[in-house]
C-alpha cells in the first residue's frame, strides 16, 4: 500500500479512499472504507477511458457480470457506478499478497501447496463459469493468498460468454504470457481458455516463471501459439496435468472438474483416486508474515484517517444542581467499584452524567429505552455477562480457557449500559469418515448483552474465519473489535448496527505471528 498522492481522488461514491493498492490497465486500485467501516478495494477508471460512452457500456456490463459471480474463492463485488465522472467498482478487500509477490519474495511452492492452490483456483473458476463468464486474465498477480484459501480477483475484462462484444472485433485482451492460443489469435475466449491460464499459473507457482518465458510481447505470443513448453523444471507429480492444461487445442484440455480430480494425491496404485480428498489449504511457509504485513499497512492507513475529536458543548448548570451532582458523586464513590458502583469512565460515571443531563434540562420524566434501564443498574433478564463462549454460544465461564489460541471480542458504545444483540458466525473445518469439509457454526439468533461486553472464544486449527455483528435501537455508535491471541485484528464502528470479520488460520498464522 502507498499513501494517496495529490492527484488522487479522496472519495469514490460513498467510499473514502485511504491509500493506493495497485495500478492496472484500466485504472488505479485503492483501499477504501465505507461509512459503516467496511474496508473495500476500489478500482477507479482512468479519465481517458471514461470519456467514451462505449467504454462505460462495456464497464457497466463487466460490473454486472462480476456481481453475478459468487463462490468461496473469488472477491465479491459490493458496489459500482459506471456512469460517475470517474467510473469505479468496489470489491471485498482481500488481506493477502498476490501469488506473484509470494513466489518472487519467498520462492516456489512445494507440490502439496501447488495442489491446494490449484484446487482453490478451480473453485474460483467454476464459480465464474457457472455465472456464464470467462475470466480471460487469470495470472499470478490476480491470485491473492489468504488464510482461508486463494482468491481469484479482477474481473476487469471478464465478459458474459453469450454476450455481444462491445469491443472491436479482433481486440486482444489479457496478459501475453498467460493467454491461450485462441485469445492470441483474437478468437472468442471460452472456459478452456481459463484452463490454459490455470496451467500457466500452476507452472509459475512450481517453477517461479511463466511457461512461455519473457521478452518482447511478439516473441511471447509466438511461443504461446507455436512452441511446446519445456516442463523439465516442473515436479514430476504435476508435469502431466500442467502439460494437458497447456494443450494448444482447446478441445484437448481437461475440464475444471477433471483438473480437480487430478490434483488429488496419488493413491497406492500411483493414480489419483476418485475418493481421495484434495489437499487442504495451508498458507505456504513465509506467507504468514506477508499477510501480517498487509494487516499492519491497513491498520496504519486507518490510524492516519481518524477524524478530529468533536468538541462537546455543555449547557450551563442550573443554580443548585451543582451541589446535588457533587453529593450524588460522593454516594456513588462510597459504593465501591463493583457492579453498579462508580469507577473512572465506568457505569457509575454514565449514571451521573445521565442524572445531571436530566436535571440540567429541567426534566423529571424518565427517557424511554432499554439503555436507560440498564444504565440505572439493571439489565434485561436475558442479558449474558462477559466471559468465554463456544462457537455455538454456550457460556464457558468467566475465567481463562484452555485452548491453543483464542479470539477476543469486544463490543462497546459511547454510553455504557446500552442493550445490544450480538451474533457471530464462523467458518470451520469438520472431519468425518467421508473426509474433510467446511461448515458454519455460530450462536444462531444471537444473545442480549449490556455494553461494554467482552467475550473469548477458544479456538484450534479448525477455525478459518469469524464474523461478529451487533445491533441495538437508538444507539449513537456501536464499535466491534476482534483480537487474535491478544493482538488487534479487526474493528468497525457504526450507528445502530455494525459487523466486523477476520480470516483465522490458527495453525499457521497465530503461532508466533500475532
Amino acid at each position: 500500500m502507498e499513501a494517496l498522492r495529490a492527484e488522487d481522488p479522496a472519495q469514490a461514491g460513498p467510499y473514502r479512499l485511504l491509500g493506493r493498492l495497485a495500478a492496472g490497465g484500466m485504472g488505479q486500485v485503492y483501499v477504501g472504507r465505507s461509512r459503516g467501516g467496511r474496508v473495500v478495494a476500489v478500482k477507479v477508471i482512468h479519465p481517458g477511458l471514461a470519456e467514451g460512452d462505449e467504454f462505460r457500456v462495456r464497464f457497466a456490463r463487466e460490473v454486472a457480470a462480476a456481481r453475478a459471480v459468487g463462490g468461496y474463492h473469488t472477491a465479491e463485488v459490493v458496489d459500482a457506478d459506471a456512469y460517475a465522472d470517474q467510473p469505479w467498482m468496489a470489491t471485498a478487500y482481500v488481506p493477502g499478497p498476490s501469488l506473484h509477490e509470494v513466489v518472487q519474495r519467498g520462492g516456489v511452492l512445494d507440490v502439496e501447496a501447488v495442489r491446494a492452490l490449484g484446487a482453490g483456483l478451480v473453485g474460483g473458476l467454476e464459480a465464474i463459469h457457472a455465472a456464464g463468464l470467462v475470466h480471460r486474465d487469470l495470472k499470478p498477480a490476480n491470485v491473492l493468498l489468504t488464510a482461508d484459501g486463494p482468491r481469484v480477483i479482477d474481473f476487469g475484462i471478464a465478459r458474459a460468454v453469450d454476450a455481444t462484444s462491445v469491443t472491436t472485433a479482433g481486440d486482444v485482451l489479457g496478459t501475453a504470457a498467460y493467454m491461450s492460443p485462441e485469445q492470441v489469435r483474437g478468437r472468442e475466449a471460452e472456459p478452456p481458455s481459463d484452463v490454459f491460464a490455470l496451467g500457466c499459473v500452476l507452472h509459475f507457482a512450481a517453477t517461479g516463471r511463466s511457461p512461455f518465458g519473457g521478452g518482447p510481447t511478439e516473441a511471447v505470443v509466438y511461443r504461446v501459439v507455436h512452441e511446446d513448453v519445456d516442463l523439465g523444471e516442473v515436479p514430476e507429480e504435476l508435469r502431466g496435468l500442467i502439460a494437458d492444461c497447456l494443450a494448444k487445442d482447446a478441445a484437448a484440455r481437461p475440464t475444471t472438474a477433471q483438473v480437480l480430480d487430478r490434483l488429488r494425491p496419488a493413491s497406492d496404485t500411483g493414480a489419483a483416486g476418485a475418493g481421495a480428498a484434495v489437499v487442504p489449504w495451508r498458507l505456504p511457509p513465509g506467507v504468514g508474515p506477508l499477510v501480517a504485513e498487509r494487516a499492519q499497512e491497513l491498520k496504519d492507513l486507518q490510524a492516519r484517517d481518524v477524524p478530529a475529536v468533536t468538541e462537546v458543548v455543555r449547557a450551563p448548570v442550573p443554580e443548585g444542581v451543582e451541589d446535588a451532582v457533587a453529593e450524588r458523586d460522593r454516594t456513588d464513590t462510597s459504593a465501591g467499584a463493583g457492579p453498579g458502583g462508580a469507577r473512572a469512565g465506568g457505569r457509575g460515571a454514565g449514571r451521573r452524567w445521565q442524572w445531571w443531563a436530566l436535571a440540567a434540562a429541567g426534566t423529571v420524566a424518565v427517557a424511554a429505552g432499554a439503555w436507560w434501564f440498564a444504565a440505572q443498574g439493571g439489565a434485561p433478564a436475558d442479558a449474558v455477562a462477559s466471559g468465554a463462549y463456544s462457537l455455538s454460544g454456550e457460556h464457558l465461564g468467566a475465567g481463562p480457557v484452555d485452548a491453543p489460541h483464542s479470539v477476543e471480542l469486544e463490543i462497546v458504545t459511547p454510553r455504557e449500559g446500552e442493550v445490544l444483540i450480538v451474533t457471530y458466525n464462523a467458518t470451520v473445518v469438520t472431519s468425518d469418515g467421508e473426509g474433510t469439509q467446511q461448515g458454519q457454526q455460530g450462536n444462531d439468533d444471537g444473545f442480549t448483552v449490556v455494553t461494554p461486553w467482552t467475550g473469548t472464544i477458544p479456538v484450534d486449527s479448525q477455525l478459518l474465519s469469524l464474523t461478529v455483528a451487533a445491533e441495538g435501537d437508538d444507539v449513537d455508535d456501536i464499535t466491534c473489535r476482534i483480537g487474535l491471541d491478544g493482538e488487534p485484528a479487526a474493528e468497525a464502528t457504526d450507528s445502530r448496527g455494525v459487523a466486523c470479520g477476520v480470516p483465522v488460520d490458527t495453525s499457521n498464522i497465530l503461532d508466533g505471528l500475532f
